[in-house]
């Protein structure tokens, strides 16, 4: 029943909840438990001290009934001693002719029977009136004790048992609720730092609570170790692979101009441009991968995007700019290298697989948001592989890997724009084109 009710979720999923609720099921389990054994053995002490009160006012009274005369007889019979005592009546009309079905009554019939050691009859008028006829022999005649009905059951437990069981209970939940917070607390800072670490911002989890969950956390820490250290041996060999690349292609330029042949000195020179452009954006990646200090200074980014503008209409690029008039006072905290490592990915990209012009907008959205945009006129990306090519080394064309492309270009421009708290966003343009979307808050 409980493994249904986790697959079906109708139990709670949190670990804190979960813990509590088994605490106050097994307190909730303890009590009931106790209480039974409580009322059964009252009930039983109950039903003992009956038989042995009834059994001495019988005895009592067979032996007083014999030796009274008849308005002695008369007295007893109609004496009202309260509904908490028994009272005296003589085999007459009055007496019930229903036998109890009751649990107590057989009982109570078993008993009496052994104490007395002679049969006893009882009878039950029911509807919960007149109470329990308990019959009997005196002097060769049969009475009627009426057992009344109050004294059936054992008398209920005292309000301030009641009271202080609650206040245990709750105090009890206090203290498993303190115990339960202390193992998942440390949980959540776990987990929070693997989620962080996940989207790679390697946070470290301070060891706290039990020793299996600080075992986890210093494991963790030694997994981040280990990733940190891979991660910078891949990067230093990337980074010597990229340097070392650059003397081979200086000296191929030096004999590419000493071909005389000048239709396979234009190839080469491609081939020649294609391999500078991959090593430049594998370094280009290389740098997003590392972080900047948090006091990077608020770049005036209309001014900055504008001169990186300028520098590729000087290289003859068709690259037009639009600011808008809030946009033009406004302000990111971004590196200007990474500001050129990414509009030069964005716009060459644009070139490249889409169709000039490029167009670059800077405006203000919603107020908090300053939207850096580049737009082309080409084909654009299917909507289907637009979260894929924002991760590295990712192609939708075979066909780029033979053109200096390595994938690179946007998950550059990604890290970059997450590594200053930004979003990055591909959509289609209104009258076609990839539209490039950066937001930064303002």
């Amino acid at each position: 029943m409980i493994s249904r009710l986790f697959r079906t979720g109708f139990f709670p999923t949190s670990l804190a909840v979960r813990t509590v609720l088994l605490v106050i099921a097994v307190v909730a389990v303890a009590e009931v438990t106790t209480f039974s054994l409580i009322f059964q053995n009252r009930l039983t002490a109950h039903k003992q001290q009956t038989v042995r009160y009834i059994a001495g006012q019988v005895r009592l009274l067979q032996s007083i009934l014999p030796g009274l005369d008849e308005k002695s007889r008369r007295r007893m019979e109609n004496a009202e001693p309260g509904e908490q005592w028994l009272q005296l009546r003589p085999d007459d009309g009055r007496v019930p002719v229903k036998e109890p079905e009751f649990g107590f009554a057989r009982l109570l019939a078993v008993d009496l029977q052994q104490a007395l050691g002679e049969p006893v009859s009882l009878r039950y008028p029911g509807h919960g009136e007149g109470g329990l006829w308990i019959g009997f022999r005196a002097g060769g005649e049969r009475w009627w004790l009426i057992f009344p009905i109050p004294r059936f059951r054992p008398h209920d437990l005292p309000r301030d048992l009641w009271m202080k069981l609650g206040i245990a209970l709750a105090a009890l939940i206090l203290i498993a609720g303190l115990f339960v917070r202390g193992i998942v607390r440390p949980l959540r800072r776990l987990g929070d730092a693997v989620s962080a670490t996940g989207k790679g911002g390697a946070r470290r989890a301070t060891p706290s609570g039990p020793r299996e969950v600080r075992r986890l956390a210093e494991r963790h820490n030694t997994m981040l170790d280990q990733l940190a250290q891979a991660e910078a041996e891949r990067r230093e060999m990337l980074a010597g692979l990229t340097h070392d690349l650059r003397a081979p292609l200086a000296r191929l330029r030096v004999r590419l101009a000493l071909l005389e042949n000048e239709a396979e000195r234009d190839g080469l020179e491609r081939d020649a441009e294609d391999m500078e452009r991959i090593v430049d954006q594998c370094l280009d990646f290389l740098r997003s991968e590392v972080s900047r200090p948090g006091n990077v200074e608020v770049l005036p980014l209309a001014d900055a995007v504008s001169d990186e503008v300028a520098r590729h209409r000087e290289r003859g690029h068709p690259v037009n700019i639009t600011v808008s008039e809030e946009a033009a006072a406004c302000g990111v905290s971004i590196d200007r290298g990474d500001l050129r490592r990414l509009l030069d990915n964005l716009i060459t990209n644009a070139l490249r697989h889409g169709a000039p012009p490029v167009e670059v907008s800077l405006f203000v959205e919603r107020s908090e948001w300053l939207i850096l945009g580049v737009r082309d006129h080409g084909p654009g990306i299917p909507e289907s592989e637009r979260q894929r090519v924002l991760e590295a080394f990712v192609q939708i064309e075979p066909a780029r890997a033979t053109r200096g492309s390595c994938g690179l270009g946007l998950a550059i421009v990604r890290r970059i724009v997450e590594s200053v708290g930004g979003t990055l966003e591909l959509a289609d343009a209104p009258d076609g084109g990839l539209d490039v979307r950066m937001g930064f808050r303002r």
